[in-house]
């Protein structure tokens, strides 16, 4: 893994906080009362490329950065991106059996992000599970992530896979 691999996974995090909390804002584009979790999503297909130190402190800059540009306290993001880089890490090896596992590692590590954060956000006093629509703002975020997977994590692969030098004139 060389630096640009870490700036490329750098930038593309960054790109998915401003397209998440602006396009996908609360009162902005969201299908069915809920938006799909892009910053969640690229990290799970950057930390598949990166080592595991850059991983982990990605994660949790991620996370950072979606705290500060929220309006919840600062940390509640960073604790959840940090684990779902962790995690991701821990099962990226299974994700050269296929698309299929890809999506419903997208699923699940999407669903155990906002339950994560639904469970932090208890701990913190923000009252989440007072919400009625608290399992819709848990599976369609997931379900959205899972579509746009299928251009994501191809597009990422083809941005941070690591590509042999070309020898001779061909």
């Amino acid at each position: 893994m060389s630096g640009r691999h870490i700036a490329i996974a750098i930038a593309l995090v960054v790109v998915a906080v401003v397209v998440q909390s602006t396009l996908l804002a609360e009162s902005r584009l969201q299908l069915f009362g809920s938006a799909p979790a892009l910053v969640v999503l690229v990290l799970i297909a950057v930390v598949r490329y990166l080592d595991p130190e850059p991983a982990v402190l990605l994660g949790f800059t991620a996370g950072l950065l979606v705290d500060l540009v929220g309006g919840q306290p600062v940390g509640l993001w960073a604790m959840v991106m940090t684990v779902v880089a962790y995690v991701t890490l821990r099962v990226r090896d299974r994700a050269a059996d296929g698309p299929l596992v890809i999506g419903v590692g997208v699923l699940v590590l999407t669903l155990m992000a906002g339950g994560l954060f639904v469970i932090l956000g208890t701990l913190f006093g923000l009252k989440p599970l007072s919400d009625p629509a608290v399992f819709r703002r848990l599976i369609l975020p997931a379900i959205y992530n899972v579509v746009l997977a299928i251009g994501v994590v191809p597009g990422v692969t083809k941005l941070l896979e690591q590509r042999r030098p070309r020898r001779g004139w061909a």
